[in-house]
């Protein structure tokens, strides 16, 4: 019995995720001779490799690379001397990183439509770069359930193609394309598969409460019908509490429980035949204790698929070694990493050669491999080399306090200027909300810091890795204690002499970008600007627009929001629209399917029907953030000179960025429009 391979014990509840951005940031052209403009095609232009991936015999590597400015597919023998082939040709959009059949004999990656997420997977054969769409082509969202190393021609995939609210899963055949049903879906229960005695079998059932809570059921081998096996109330279900997988064996089921009242994960296990005949409440082993909100699996045995490596992560992360065969392995590539971290991406199936990610706040990524039994490292790439030639700012760790008392970790970057005093400030909200800041290498505060803002990024109540009481504290607070937060967070910085008070602007994606219109409708006084991508203007017709595939997960969701306890015209930033009196600039993507262009476009009729000026821009081309590398030089360029315009700094000018994009400007409040297409 095998299970799909251990990644990351991570259940987060369903949420609009921040877009992700490859592109750069801002400032006036007044660049100082002591610390050099970086330009934003080095911040955020295409990377030199990015998603890179090991196949399962250790011995070449597949990536994304540029290739006449796009990125594209490439796989390269790890022998010395090989040279790398570019397996497709991308001319618009870039590639998708692309995952290995578990023998090595195809890769598999994935594309969309222009940002509309109706995804389609995809055969490539690295030999011969011969390519076939696995999945239908149009208007089907398709995902990759499992594999397993016993079956390596076959996955199971999900496939709404029958129903667009659910998922069916199929068995399908790599090698000749036709695929089975396994499971018809018809009650929005979530299924998941392992191999077991030589087929694939439905293993956990998840099922959702009407209170928002979750319940899992079995069916263990030998067993036709499903059994009760563990259930959790909407508090503990938001955490990522649930069964994750068996181990090669079949001996062990894992999973993650967050049910005590400190709040924090703990891995345990049950064994496999005490489940065999106890009923709910079974009996289970702690394998590990975690001291911070987040815990994930970095590594597990390829054979046993038992883990093997955890990462606890709070403010920072640190390891957890459960097996010491790979102790002395975790004491050279922390000896390799110096002042970076790092972290094990892949592995060989034989655990014999690592592929390891070098990466700090202050350098661009490296890739190493490591090889086991000759004990050795060696360098594949760095991701940015250019960027390595300019000396970065540090981010810095924060403890800061809400009003309430209630822990808010954040993170700080500080203008590269080094001028003294009070200095611009960007407020960098992350998505989600169910997501969270993290400490590295940000592109957006290094190319803020280097225009001369300080950028203060905060995991306001709702985030996701810090516990159980931080995530729960955000239950029905959007517009409320969220926003709280953010404000009690500018405050800090203006007590402490950092943030000037006259020129804070509030900036963000998705979640972000509605805590962007919250700022100037429910505290204008705060902010001297605002920067909405992609963001929610009206919760009544967010939700009543949203993807029919999300409809089974849905209810967590709203219930965080608070839906049925909350006037959501209350908390919508398109009802007070009259109050905003601050310059703000919205992006948005015309495909987007998480937070429909209709958002925006309302606000900015609200804003326009009250003589409210307002820069407005779109993407035809792009969904829910943008992919295309030119459109999001063209949105870093706008957004470089609006905070320009309003509170000062140095930019990069515009140059070709508009005009080499698909931006179409729709709203201006600026009258010289020399740089618009």
């Amino acid at each position: 019995m095998t299970s799909l391979r251990w990644l990351l014990i991570l259940a987060l509840p369903i949420g609009l995720a921040a877009p992700v951005f490859s592109a750069p940031v801002f400032a006036n052209t007044l660049a100082s001779e002591s610390v050099p403009l970086i330009p934003r095609e080095v911040l955020f232009g295409n990377r030199e490799v990015v998603g890179v991936s090991l196949s399962p015999n250790g011995e070449r590597i597949s990536y994304l690379a540029p290739y006449r400015g796009v990125l594209n597919l490439w796989v390269k023998e790890l022998k010395e001397g090989s040279i790398a082939r570019r397996l497709t040709n991308s001319t618009d959009r870039p590639a998708k990183p692309a995952g290995w059949s578990r023998d090595g004999r195809y890769l598999i990656t994935s594309r969309d439509g222009d940002g509309d997420e109706n995804t389609v997977l995809i055969r490539i054969d690295p030999s011969s770069g011969e390519t076939k769409e696995l999945t239908p082509g149009q208007g089907v969202s398709a995902y990759l359930a499992g594999v397993d190393r016993e079956v390596p021609d076959e996955l199971v995939i999900g496939v709404n193609d029958r129903d667009p609210r659910y998922h069916d899963l199929w068995v399908l055949n790599l090698e000749s394309g036709e695929r089975r049903l396994l499971h018809e879906v018809n009650d929005g229960h979530s299924v998941s598969a392992d191999w077991i005695d030589d087929a694939w079998r439905l293993v956990i059932r998840k099922r959702m409460q009407a209170d928002g809570g979750s319940a899992y059921d079995l069916r263990l081998p030998g067993q036709d019908g499903w059994k009760p096996f563990l259930k959790f109330s909407f508090e503990d279900g938001q955490t990522g509490s649930g069964p994750a997988g068996f181990d090669a064996n079949g001996d062990w089921l894992y999973g993650l429980l967050n049910i005590d009242e400190d709040g924090l994960p703990r891995l345990v296990r049950w064994q496999t035949e005490e489940l065999n005949s106890c009923e709910q409440d079974c009996p289970y082993e702690v394998v590990h204790q975690s001291a911070s909100g987040t815990l994930g699996v970095e590594l597990s045995d390829p054979k046993t698929e038992a883990p093997q490596v955890l990462i606890e992560t709070d403010l920072r992360s640190r390891k957890v070694i459960l097996d010491q065969k790979v102790a002395n392995d975790l004491t050279a590539l922390k000896k390799l990493a110096g002042d970076r971290e790092f972290h094990i991406v892949g592995s060989d199936l034989e655990s014999r050669i690592w592929l390891v990610m070098l990466y700090s706040d202050t350098h661009s990524p490296q890739y190493w491999t490591w090889n086991r039994n000759q004990q050795k490292a060696r360098k594949l790439f760095s991701t940015q080399p250019l960027l390595d030639k300019y000396k970065l700012a540090p981010m810095e760790s924060l403890e800061l306090q809400a009003r309430d008392g209630l822990r808010l970790p954040a993170y700080l970057t500080r203008s590269s200027l080094n001028k003294s005093g009070p200095q611009p400030l960007v407020l960098l909200v992350h998505g989600g909300p169910q997501a969270r800041d993290s400490w590295g290498l940000d592109p957006q505060h290094q190319l803020l810091a280097n225009r001369g803002y300080h950028v203060l990024s905060v995991n306001y109540r709702g985030s996701t890795g810090f516990g159980k009481r931080h995530l729960l504290a955000g239950e029905g607070q959007w517009y409320a204690a969220m926003q709280d937060d953010l404000i009690d967070a500018v405050q800090w910085a203006i007590d402490e002499g950092i943030a000037d008070p006259d020129k804070v602007v509030i900036m963000g994606g998705s979640y972000g970008g509605y805590a962007a219109l919250a700022g100037l409708t429910r505290d204008p006084e705060v902010f001297a600007a605002a920067v909405d991508i992609v963001g929610i203007s009206n919760l009544q017709t967010f939700l009543a627009s949203i993807p029919p595939y999300w409809e089974p997960e849905l209810k967590p969701f709203e219930r965080m929001i608070g839906v049925g306890q909350i006037d959501l015209d209350a908390i919508s930033p398109l009802t007070y629209a009259d109050r905003i009196e601050r310059p703000l600039l919205i992006s948005h993507g015309a495909n987007d399917v998480r937070v429909k262009l209709s958002e925006s476009e309302a606000i900015v009729s609200a804003m326009q029907s009250n003589d409210l000026p307002v820069d407005f821009i779109v993407f035809p081309d792009e969904g829910h953030g943008n992919s295309n590398p030119k459109n999001n030089l063209a949105l870093y360029a706008v957004i470089e000179q609006f905070l320009a315009q309003h509170i000062g700094g140095r930019s990069e000018p515009i140059g070709d960025a508009i005009e080499n994009s698909s931006m179409q400007r729709r709203s201006s409040s600026v009258e010289d429009k020399a740089n618009d297409k």
